[in-house]
């Protein structure tokens, strides 16, 4: 592969990578299985852990047809610990919006099926390229400008 080739094949790898930091995530809440009562305690929590959220992420809540599920948001890890439902909670909702950084609690409010599993709990990250608790953003323009510049000038100079 001669230089130009690789220089515009880093040029695609690199612009992949800012469009995912870029863009928000939906994240359906449990995969595949959904906002359903698990079979193991630890299924939501295991789900959670195994994956970054970032502000402007969504989670999106899913439960069978034949099941109805309520999501509560705890304030704090002991309530969220107990299972103590929040005076507060959805029915039927489709999605939470992560709108801030910090830690956030998720249980079902019905029944008993926070203490069977139904709960998890997620740190959200601040957007990349944000610097947290500051009004100074850090732009992913001035890399991209720097790479661009970079491979048109390796493109010119080799070709």
């Amino acid at each position: 592969m001669n230089t130009s080739m690789s220089s515009f094949a880093c040029l695609f790898f690199f612009l992949g990578a800012l469009v995912h930091v870029s863009v928000a995530v939906e994240h359906k809440v449990g995969g595949n299985f959904g906002w359903n009562l698990p079979s193991t305690p630890t299924f939501f929590s295991d789900w959670a852990n195994s994956r970054p959220f970032f502000v402007g992420d969504k989670l999106i809540f899913e439960s069978r047809a034949n099941e109805t599920h309520s999501i509560g948001q705890p304030e704090s890890q002991a309530n969220f610990d107990g299972c103590v439902k929040p005076g507060f909670f959805f029915n039927k909702i489709i999605f939470i919006s992560l709108d801030r950084p910090g830690r956030r609690y998720f249980i079902s409010t019905i029944g008993n099926d926070c203490n069977a599993g139904m709960k998890f709990a997620v740190n959200v990250l601040p957007k990349l390229g944000t610097i947290p608790n500051s009004t100074t953003k850090v732009g992913a323009w001035p890399a991209l400008l720097f790479a661009l510049a970079n491979i048109m000038a390796n493109s010119l100079f080799f070709f």
